[in-house]
């Protein structure tokens, strides 16, 4: 068994202790769902998020994906060319 406490903040935020999230897997971006059974007993689970690089290969395409580092790049130089472009117009 696993125990560890965390002080619930004034904006109602709780920080999940680094050795319970390191128990049950969760990381950045993964969903926590909270249950309230009738006996006032609190349920906390884990929905793991997709990873994009868990995603490679689910889609059909006839485009080359050459790497996800590849793909940063050229989306960043994709929406700097769009917002220098805006920028132009005005």
């Amino acid at each position: 068994m696993v125990q560890s406490s965390a002080i619930i903040s004034s904006r109602g935020q709780v920080q999940i202790p680094a050795k319970i999230r390191k128990a049950i897997g969760a990381q950045t971006g993964d969903l926590v769902i909270f249950r309230m059974l009738d006996d006032g007993t609190i349920l906390m689970k884990i929905v793991k998020r997709k990873r994009l690089s868990e995603l490679y290969g689910s889609l059909k395409s006839g485009v080359k994906f050459s790497s996800l580092e590849d793909e940063t790049e050229n989306t960043k130089k994709m929406w700097t060319a769009k917002r220098e472009s805006e920028r132009m117009k005005r």
